[in-house]
């Protein structure tokens, strides 16, 4: 029986899962042709050369943990719920695989300008709910959002396998404490 050719999407499937599955040692040249049980020239065949690999897999971890979930917020609905599904959209955001691309970042600068990309939509995604759920200007909307990002970030490095149900309640009890101090309780 004859094997389906890997496409240039299998090759990006497969890193992704590799480079959250083990890390940034995964997806070298050797490592991952060999975890996919393929040669170089097949990798070849779809990239130009390793960076540019590493490139598109960072460009796919945008598409599907920044804009993807960006996208999944309604403007049609209220605030809260625009929150809420933030919220969840980053509940479900691999963890593992967060880590392996900014590792990927902190040796390539190409990846490093995806992954500030990505960040910078996020906090703005975050800003803007700020500023429309409390009415904050830009600049205090900006601050919140960041300590947000920064204690999302943090969690990520503490627990890359945080149980869901450990994130909902951290999450739940840091939407009730900026409430709270902003005066605004939900």
């Amino acid at each position: 029986m004859k094997r389906r050719r890997f496409t240039k999407k299998d090759w990006l499937r497969h890193g992704l899962a590799e480079l959250s599955a083990i890390g940034a040692e995964a997806v070298k040249l050797e490592a991952i042709c060999k975890s996919a049980g393929l040669t170089r020239g097949s990798f070849y065949h779809h990239f130009d050369d390793h960076e540019a690999y590493l490139t598109e897999l960072a460009a796919q971890w945008f598409e599907t943990q920044t804009s993807a979930i960006a996208s999944e917020i309604d403007p049609s609905t209220s605030v809260i719920t625009q929150s809420e599904t933030l919220t969840q959209a980053a509940l479900a955001i691999d963890y593992r695989l967060e880590l392996g691309i900014r590792e990927l970042g902190r040796r390539l600068p190409a990846v490093a300008d995806i992954v500030r990309h990505a960040d910078a939509r996020r906090l703005a995604v975050l800003s803007d709910l700020y500023q429309r759920r409390y009415g904050l200007d830009k600049e205090d909307a900006a601050t919140f959002a960041y300590l947000e990002y920064a204690t999302f970030s943090g969690i990520i490095l503490l627990d890359p396998n945080i149980d869901e149900a450990r994130q909902r309640t951290l999450a739940a009890f840091y939407d009730a404490t900026v409430a709270k101090s902003l005066g605004r309780e939900n």
